[in-house]
């Protein structure tokens, strides 16, 4: 186990290298006057200035007691062990778990979820990359008589697909609606790479509509997902497409009794799976209202949520 006693004892400061600066969330702190007088210039500082964020008041407390203090002591944690969000999920290219993630003895011990704005963009990230163990109160994972609906996005053949995509992540939203399913994210594709959603939607806007009738691509693989519902799922193609290009050539007009009559026969299925549903297009009775709600859910972001 990391003991942090260890970068404490010739150090006053130790804290999480956030690209070139230290990050005010992870610090080791060794009581001296030199780090207690950081803290002092640091809350001066924002006190005066209440818009200075935490970390850029630290950073300049930190360099004002290097200026009065020799003997001041700062350092970067273990920058292998300690990462930011920059770091870890940008620049180590993890838009998803892995199967095998790292070697055990050089996995990172904390991972930061910054670099990606607002609490809701944060859980997501963390609910993708199977981070978040958190089950609340609606048994967010551990429902075994909750309904899902799941399809694909195909590999695409050119690089712009999004709308394509998020047309069919309207179908795939007007499909869970008439069945009252929960709908799990496929992929989607950004320039040719598979991507999650915060990186086309923003997210606390989505979920201003959508909280809870959605679940992260990788829910399936969560540890505390039912296997009966894991073994549960049934794949019913809604539409049989034989490419990328046919299915978003010709649009595909279904009536709402067109989706209950083709699954009726499916509700016990736990999770059913329609395929693709690019080029698909449902019409049903109290559509001009549900189409208003995706319209308004559906803001374009990208991957920060800036």
């Amino acid at each position: 186990m990391y003991c942090f006693q260890s970068e404490l004892l010739k150090y006053d400061i130790a804290a999480l290298l956030d690209a070139r600066i230290y990050n005010a969330g992870f610090v080791a702190i060794k009581a001296t006057v030199a780090s207690r007088q950081v803290y002092a210039y640091s809350k001066q500082m924002t006190a005066k200035s209440p818009r200075l964020n935490d970390q850029t008041a630290l950073n300049k407390a930190i360099a004002k007691v290097k200026r009065e203090r020799s003997h001041f002591a700062v350092r970067p944690l273990n920058r292998n062990l300690f990462l930011s969000g920059q770091a870890y999920f940008e620049n180590g290219g993890r838009l998803f778990p892995r199967d095998k993630e790292c070697n055990p003895s050089r996995c990172p011990l904390v991972v930061h979820n910054n670099w990606i704005v607002g609490k809701q963009a944060k859980i997501y990230r963390f609910r993708e990359h199977l981070m978040w163990l958190y089950d609340g109160n609606d048994q967010y994972y551990s429902s075994v008589t909750r309904k899902y609906l799941t399809y694909t996005n195909p590999k695409p053949t050119t690089p712009s697909v999004t709308e394509h995509e998020l047309a069919a992540l309207r179908t795939a939203f007007t499909i869970g609606h008439l069945l009252n399913r929960v709908v799990i994210l496929p992929r989607f594709h950004c320039r040719n790479r598979e991507c999650p959603l915060n990186s086309i939607l923003h997210v606390k806007t989505f979920n201003a509509r959508f909280n809870g009738r959605y679940r992260e691509s990788s829910f399936l693989q969560h540890p505390k997902v039912p296997d009966s519902v894991k073994r549960g799922l049934v794949i019913r193609e809604l539409v049989m497409h034989k490419n990328v290009e046919s299915s978003t050539a010709t649009m595909v007009n279904m009536s709402g009794n067109d989706i209950l009559q083709r699954f009726g026969n499916t509700t016990a299925a736990a999770v059913l799976n329609v395929g693709s549903l690019l080029g698909v297009k449902i019409n049903f009775n109290d559509q001009s209202k549900f189409v208003g709600i995706l319209r308004q859910s559906f803001r374009r972001s990208n991957y920060r949520q800036l």
